[in-house]
């Protein structure tokens, strides 16, 4: 394509896609999603992803007018993939495959498995493969023949249907045979791209997961050859490569991101009676074990919201907050207030990273979290509304406070932090505000402990409290 030419089919390209999407709105919101052709399959697969419709084009387009891909897709093939739905990126209906069975294993002789992804009728299906197949397979040509065998069966029980061979895994040096997992991968794309069928292509996920060659140690679940919980989100975004909505006002798209992260909290009755939940933010650090052992030594457990970019390093901390019955929200994850706030989509991007983070570390999900700077301030006056909306329609509760030693402040010092409690200490709930990032905190966390014991408060995390909200 001359150079000349890009911007107009750039355009030419919006203006199709905006004009498919507007088709599909009509049954969107209202029933089962459908696209009407395969020729629109395509279009929605190769839509480029840098580009979106202008909303001057929508004609007052409203968030019905959406086709969420990631909701038409599926997943089938190697076994591995059975961890998408284990770790809910994707729902169980959704995955098609068996524990310890291969690609071909899966659509061989007398195998369902076609049938009943066809009788799904969903219009992209993803062929996975697993490096544990090409490990134990001796000729990649055979391989990669085998492998777009069973990809045209599936086209041809799912003739509405795009099939999406992925690359295959990278797998650890330390694998025997891993350093051939490129080659069968190079093999497998000739055979795809070889097939006369357009709705056959090939996609490379094999490069975004490696580093040199083979599988990144953070994607590694620790047998070489199985994609952790990072690797799996790593994997889901590339496919997703932000075609997880398509928006025509360009309005509401915060709603159709990061649609694995949302919230369940336990039913819980609030404790009778005065109580003191003492909470913790902008950790972990160097600070946090001293004041796990001040609460420990006083039979407390409290709540700790954290900060993402805090944790590298700490990873050791946070497991020892989780494992000793503390309860772990979140802060954000880059605390920067006129990033995270400055729109609903930032504030999703920020929140998906430390969630993701602190699951990752933990392996509990997070469902309480707080505002950097509480729920309103001078950074989130045009957007507060809508990011709470979302955060309460994901499930999330948030907690903000009514007690604080203000140890944060700049002229902090240990008589200013008790002077401030004291002052602060008005109601039966009190949630108080302090920082497990500072050396202060640790110097009069016991006689925060001592006040409150004498003014006779019982001690809690924020598991049994009602949410406190300016």
């Amino acid at each position: 394509m001359r150079l000349w030419g890009v911007k107009a089919m750039n355009k030419l390209r919006i203006r199709m896609a905006a004009v498919l999407l507007l088709a599909l709105s009509l049954s969107v919101g209202c029933g089962e999603e459908k696209l009407s052709s395969p020729e629109e399959y395509i279009a929605v697969y190769m839509e480029n992803p840098q580009t979106e419709p202008d909303s001057s084009d929508a004609g007052g387009a409203d968030e019905t007018q959406v086709y969420n891909y990631i909701d038409n897709i599926l997943f089938t093939g190697g076994s591995g993939c059975l961890r998408l739905s284990e770790e809910e990126f994707v729902p169980e209906e959704r995955v098609f495959s068996e524990s310890s069975v291969n690609v071909t294993e899966l659509f061989a002789e007398g195998s369902d498995t076609a049938e009943r992804i066809s009788a799904l009728g969903l219009p992209y299906i993803y062929l996975w493969q697993d490096s544990a197949d090409v490990l134990a397979s001796v000729d990649p040509d055979e391989y990669a023949e085998n492998v777009v065998g069973s990809a045209v069966m599936l086209r041809e029980k799912c003739p509405d249907s795009m099939v999406i061979v992925l690359s295959v895994l990278p797998a650890a040096q330390q694998i025997s045979g891993a350093d051939k997992v490129a080659d069968f991968n190079s093999r497998l794309k000739g055979a795809v791209k070889s097939c006369p069928d357009k709705y056959l292509v090939f996609m490379d996920i094999f490069s975004p997961l490696s580093e040199n060659g083979f599988i990144k140690d953070i994607y590694d679940m620790g047998d070489g050859v199985t994609l952790s919980r990072s690797g799996l989100r790593k994997l889901i975004e590339v496919i997703g490569d932000e075609r997880f909505y398509n928006d025509l006002s360009g309005d509401g798209k915060y709603r159709y991101l990061y649609k694995d992260i949302y919230a369940e909290r336990p039913d819980y009755t609030p404790t009778e009676g005065k109580i003191a939940y003492l909470t913790f933010d902008d950790g972990p650090s160097k600070y946090t074990p001293e004041i796990l052992e001040i609460l420990r030594n006083n039979n407390i457990k409290a709540t700790f919201f954290i900060t993402g970019w805090c944790i590298d390093g700490k990873e050791d901390t946070l497991r020892q907050i989780a494992e000793e019955g503390h309860t772990v929200g979140l802060h954000s994850w880059s605390h920067e207030y006129d990033e995270i706030y400055a729109s609903p989509e930032a504030w999703m991007d920020d929140f998906a990273k430390v969630y993701n983070k602190v699951y990752d570390v933990t392996g509990k999900k997070p469902w309480a979290f707080r505002f950097p700077g509480g729920s309103y301030n001078n950074f989130n006056k045009e957007t507060a509304e809508t990011i709470i909306g979302e955060m309460k329609r994901r499930g999330f509760a948030y907690y903000d406070w009514n007690c604080a030693t203000s140890d944060a402040t700049t002229s902090a010092t240990y008589e200013s932090c008790i002077e401030n409690l004291k002052d602060s200490i008005y109601s039966d709930h009190s949630v108080v505000l302090m920082h497990d990032s500072l050396k202060l905190t640790p110097e009069y966390l016991q006689d925060v402990i001592d006040i409150f014991t004498a003014e006779g408060y019982s001690f809690e995390n924020i598991d049994a409290a009602d949410e406190v909200q300016f």
